[in-house]
């Protein structure tokens, strides 16, 4: 009886396996700071501020939800500036013509 010859050992492998990207994640300060900036904008700013310059230094972390955060304060600050602006100029502008018109105005209400 005759033996088979042992068969040839598999080839090396040729190709390579690439390195495993790492995972970025998101840091719970800029999760923090983007829901501030609905709730208390300058705190959300400021916190947006700070989780920016962390996730920046470390290059697991996104940056993105810092930077809307930052803009989402500084919208929202920006629209509470224009609507304040514009009360108090209607205000003004109403006790101007109130007092210059004869007899006065009548009771404007709580805001006025």
């Amino acid at each position: 009886m005759t033996v088979p010859p042992p068969e040839a050992p598999y080839p090396p492998a040729t190709h390579q396996v690439p390195p495993a990207t790492p995972v970025r994640t998101t840091s719970g300060m800029s999760i923090t700071a983007f829901v501030l900036a609905f709730l208390v904008a300058p705190a959300g700013l400021v916190l947006g501020i700070v989780a920016l310059v962390v996730d920046a230094r470390r290059p697991d972390r996104t940056k993105g939800l810092s930077i809307a955060a930052i803009g989402v304060a500084v919208f929202l600050m920006a629209v509470a500036v224009v609507v304040l602006v514009i009360w108090v100029v209607g205000s003004l502008i109403a006790d101007v013509a109130c007092g210059e018109l004869a007899g006065g105005c009548p009771d404007r209400g709580p805001f006025f």
